[in-house]
């Protein structure tokens, strides 16, 4: 088996006594075949970050199982029972660490002012909140942690330990880097449901709402109308109406169209409504595009 610096197939290291706050773990291993899985255990007012170099690596928490597989981050949060779920820890190479709570430690995060300790601290309990404990790594995630395992197996000084809690720094960014990146996708894709949910469902006005569409992307209803407008420059309500007056315009010139018939369809509250409405949008009257027999 090939190892980086010399290192040991697993080690795990308390930081805090080679002077760097707040992180009681930090661990590495490169296993060339499976070895016994974690029991269920918690880290009481502490976040546990892996890293999932090489390999695949099935966890547990809630009685929900997540499959890691190379180059994924994954989370657990203060107090959640988690563990391996019966499995190995299998065959590859993964990194993890734990990070405890500036608040009910007193000790700041890797050093940091205490403002930007409980900024940082927060930003990753966020990642709770939101949902979303599994995404993918990058470059940068793991070049913070191959650095921080070669300078603990190098002999210890002041200089390397300012290096150390600089990359785990860098490191936790990137992870918050990696968590943005991962919900913007997930959110783009929730939109693209959304936009075919409009497109299906403009004769029926109670699919549309705000709280409707909001449940078709997995969003909050306040969410959902930040990022909506942010992606397409204007709020649900105006573009359903835009799309329900782009499919008036197809529909009127049918043969025998009438504009109460073409405005009920599409569920206006009225033929009058339904005038207003179009003219705003295309400077015309809906009867203008009507079939002359």
């Amino acid at each position: 088996m090939r190892r980086s610096h010399g290192q040991p197939p697993r080690f795990e290291l308390d930081l805090r006594r080679k002077g760097i706050p707040s992180v009681p773990v930090f661990g590495r291993y490169h296993y060339a075949r499976a070895m016994p899985g974690l029991e269920t255990h918690r880290h009481p007012g502490a976040i546990e970050i892996c890293h999932l170099v090489r390999g695949r690596q099935i966890y547990e928490v809630g009685g929900r199982r997540y499959c890691l597989r190379g180059g994924d981050l994954f989370l657990t949060f203060p107090g959640e029972a988690h563990g391996t779920g019966g499995e190995p820890e299998e065959k590859g190479l993964l990194y993890w660490m734990t990070l405890l709570d500036p608040a009910l430690t007193g000790a700041s995060l890797l050093g940091l002012p205490p403002t930007d300790s409980r900024a940082l601290w927060s930003a990753l309990r966020a990642i709770q909140r939101g949902g979303r404990r599994h995404f993918t790594g990058g470059k940068m995630v793991r070049h913070h942690l191959d650095t921080v395992a070669g300078l603990l197996h190098q002999p210890w000084n002041a200089l390397r330990r300012v290096s150390a809690a600089n990359h785990l720094c860098g490191f936790l960014l990137a992870v918050l880097d990696r968590h943005e990146h991962a919900t913007r996708k997930a959110e783009d894709g929730c939109l693209q449901k959304v936009f075919a949910a409009i497109a299906s469902e403009l004769e029926d006005p109670e699919s549309l709402t705000i709280a409707a569409l909001a449940e078709v992307a997995g969003l909050s209803p306040s969410r959902f109308q930040a990022k909506f407008k942010q992606e397409t420059g204007m709020p649900p309500a105006e573009f359903v109406l835009r799309a329900r007056i782009a499919e008036a315009e197809r529909r009127l010139v049918r043969p025998g169209a009438t504009v109460t018939r073409v405005a009920m369809d599409l569920g206006f509250s009225s033929s009058q409504y339904f005038s207003v409405s179009f003219r705003r949008f295309t400077n015309r009257k809906p009867s203008e595009l009507l079939r002359r027999e």
